[in-house]
């Protein structure tokens, strides 16, 4: 834990890492919460449901609850290693699982809820998960999927139905009292796997000791976290390891509250419920912090004492809004999903230089080197990698999975080209977009992988999907047999958010009596750029396009 102090030079003078060998996740964040001495019954977890109705869960309540779903999972054979799948919106059943999964040393594998059945059945098929614990959203996908799942035993879901079980029955059948296992600070604990849905991505496996090794730099983001008063907020889905590490988890292990609500970000929403539960520190990553800043530029809203943003580096002028609007700077927190949270910055610590997110957070090291893990000199551009001390650097690829990161010499080679100026502050390069990849909502999208969806959809001969000026998708499809019409439109796009993801849904489609094709049976692009504009289309848009990229 950081202490307040005057300058970045003393923080990074005073530190110690305190991370026992032996260091089991869930106990931190849960158990030790209601042992020697502690109040158990302090708020642990506020959560707001769609219909306004609020929730409040103690320490001691999550703990009865996790040992009772470990309880459970152990009588279905789960044992320490074993996989298990989540896809749970931000709420109690996620944060029972999470603990109960962690505590008796299984492996949790965190999925997005918005995946459909082709991401999450790669994910599930990957990391061999033995049991999934899911939403009812999720159970179509699923379903979807399950024929290519041999190692896939059994499906829990809140309310079961789907050849699935009940959570809950399953937690009242189960004993309250389990002992969390005693695990290597080093022992695996999560499997993530990007949160985005193009390609077939490697799994990320952390260790019981990751979050409290990302600590220093989320502490320091969060203005030094904690402070009297303190709720935590995140905006952040809850099955990915940004929520997870910077918000939730490091929230627990200081025996701070948390606010949850489930379903999609809404700025005007999040806005109030940050009002009504008094948040004051909330993680943020900057897609999600513009919007919320231009709504409460014209709304009421809480003051937060301290808001986190991060991974990817925030701009001068939103910076300069956010202080505008909430009367705080938002801090950064940086780091690749293999390397955790690992610099940071702190205004009033240390100078703001938007775009840098900081420098190295205090007991780390980063540097910029060469492929041969040789560190340059400042300014000169390489590979930013991480110092061998890191403890919350990633044990490895899951399986036979490659990905961008690697270790040379000691050092955690992050994958990520940027350079180190003279002093210390980081300039990492936007991270490249997968080849053939465009960027959706933020999300990089395989056009090909959205055409082969649709081409899948038993009533349709072919397709091609092409990027729109506006950052959207448009679909050309060759029906057979079915009328052209908004109904099928309809259909098709549903086809394709149960297969993949809402944010690859072509926002426009096409229907065509062919698709222009070269000699090597590839679709000619250009021709479909260069179709006519379409005078009797119903939608202006379609009518007057636009150029396409």
């Amino acid at each position: 834990m950081l202490t307040a102090c005057r300058s970045y030079e003393e923080a990074c003078r005073t530190f110690r890492w305190k991370i026992p060998e032996r260091y089991n996740l869930a106990f931190d964040v849960c158990d030790r919460q209601t042992m020697a001495g502690a109040d158990g019954h302090r708020t642990a977890l506020i959560v707001e449901a769609a219909d306004g109705g609020v929730e409040r869960h103690t320490f001691h309540m999550l703990r009865l609850l996790s040992n009772r779903l470990a309880n459970g999972l152990a009588a279905m054979g789960i044992a320490p290693g074993d996989r298990v799948a989540m896809a749970l919106p931000a709420g109690l059943e996620a944060a029972v699982t999470l603990l109960a999964v962690t505590k008796m040393g299984a492996v949790l594998v965190p999925v997005p809820l918005s995946l459909g059945s082709e991401p999450l059945g790669w994910r599930l098929a990957d990391s061999g998960a033995r049991v999934a614990v899911v939403d009812p959203a999720a159970l179509p996908a699923l379903e979807r999927a399950r024929s290519r799942l041999p190692e896939l035993e059994r499906v829990l879901a809140v309310g079961g139905g789907g050849g699935a079980l009940d959570l809950w029955s399953e937690l009242e059948r189960s004993s309250d009292a389990f002992t969390p296992l005693v695990t290597p600070a080093d022992h695996p604990a999560f499997i993530f796997y990007p949160e985005a849905a193009c390609g077939r991505p490697a799994g990320v496996i952390h260790a019981h000791r990751a979050m409290a090794g990302g600590l220093p730099a989320v502490e320091m983001s969060l203005t030094f976290f904690p402070q009297f008063g303190d709720i935590v907020w995140t905006s952040s889905e809850w099955m990915g390891a940004e929520a997870l590490f910077r918000a939730v988890l490091p929230a627990w292990h200081h025996g701070v509250p948390v606010v949850a609500c489930p379903g999609p970000f809404d700025p005007v929403q999040a806005l109030d419920l940050m009002s009504r539960h008094g948040v004051r520190t909330a993680y943020v990553p900057p897609h999600h912090l513009g919007a919320l800043t231009e709504a409460a530029a014209s709304r009421p809203h809480a003051m937060p004492r301290a808001i986190a943003s991060g991974p990817e580096p925030l701009d001068e002028d939103l910076h300069e809004r956010v202080i505008k609007v909430f009367g705080v700077h938002a801090n950064e927190a940086w780091g690749v999903l293999e390397s955790g949270a690992v610099a940071a910055n702190l205004a009033g610590l240390m100078e703001l230089r938007p775009p840098s997110p900081g420098r190295a957070a205090p007991g780390l090291s980063i540097d910029a080197v060469d492929e041969r893990g040789r560190p340059l000199r400042a300014g000169d551009r390489g590979l930013l990698a991480v110092s061998p001390n890191a403890p919350g650097s990633f044990l490895g690829y899951w399986g036979d999975g490659a990905g961008a990161a690697r270790r040379v010499n000691g050092w955690l080679i992050t994958g990520r080209s940027g350079f180190r100026d003279l002093d210390h502050y980081l300039w990492p390069d936007p991270p490249s977009l997968p080849e053939g990849a465009v960027l959706v909502g933020g999300c990089p999208v395989q056009p090909e992988e959205v055409e082969l969806a649709l081409a899948a959809h038993p009533d349709v001969v072919a397709a091609a999907v092409l990027e729109w000026t506006s950052g959207e998708l448009k679909a050309f499809v060759v029906a057979g047999g079915r009328a052209a019409d908004a109904a099928f439109t309809r259909e098709l796009q549903a086809w394709v958010r149960l297969t993949r993801s809402p944010v690859e849904v072509p926002s426009r489609m096409e229907f065509v009596d062919e698709l222009p094709l070269s000699m090597d049976g590839s679709v000619r692009r250009a021709d479909l750029r260069d179709r006519p504009i379409r005078v009797d289309a119903p939608s202006p848009d379609e009518r007057w396009p636009g150029k396409l990229r």
